[in-house]
């Protein structure tokens, strides 16, 4: 109702997507050097090269992280790098969980029932079609006649 009244600017959303996408790979940095990775930001193509020793094969293992968060798409230069690159690109989701916001969920939104919680707790609820009687004239009996009299004091 009031949207337009809320709406930001483009400038702002930009803003706003940046700090999230800052955010994400603050922490998906964090969380690759606790799992004993070196992590260098990288330019193009790629955020992070992360790197570590295997100590049991004797081997140093590469990859490359594009972190992504909300419903960020892959740019045409990320695409290719990621064909070029194989199983060494890996694409991080950052969701809204890492920032402490609930997530999105998927499958759609979820419908609530039009009936008040009162209504339906006292059995009261059970019709589908939703009468224009007022809440007080139903909660307290008054209104259970289909058809109102109208009296006329004249």
């Amino acid at each position: 109702m009031l949207g337009w009244l809320f709406r930001r600017s483009k400038g702002q959303v930009v803003r706003d997507n940046a700090a999230k996408g800052a955010r994400g790979e603050s922490i998906t940095r964090d969380r690759l050097q606790l799992q004993g990775y070196k992590v260098e930001r990288t330019g193009r193509g790629h955020d992070f090269k992360a790197t570590r020793h295997n100590y049991l094969t004797g081997k140093k293992e590469t990859k490359y992280v594009e972190v992504k968060t909300g419903n960020a798409q892959l740019s045409p230069l990320q695409k290719k790098k990621k064909r070029s690159m194989g199983d060494k690109y890996v694409v991080e989701r950052a969701d809204g969980w890492s920032f402490g916001t609930s997530p999105k969920t998927s499958g759609g939104s979820k419908k609530r029932s039009a009936k008040s919680g009162a209504s339906t707790i006292w059995g009261s609820g059970g019709s589908k079609k939703r009468s224009a009687k007022s809440g007080a004239s139903t909660i307290w009996g008054s209104g259970g006649s289909k058809r109102s009299r109208r009296t006329s004091i004249f």
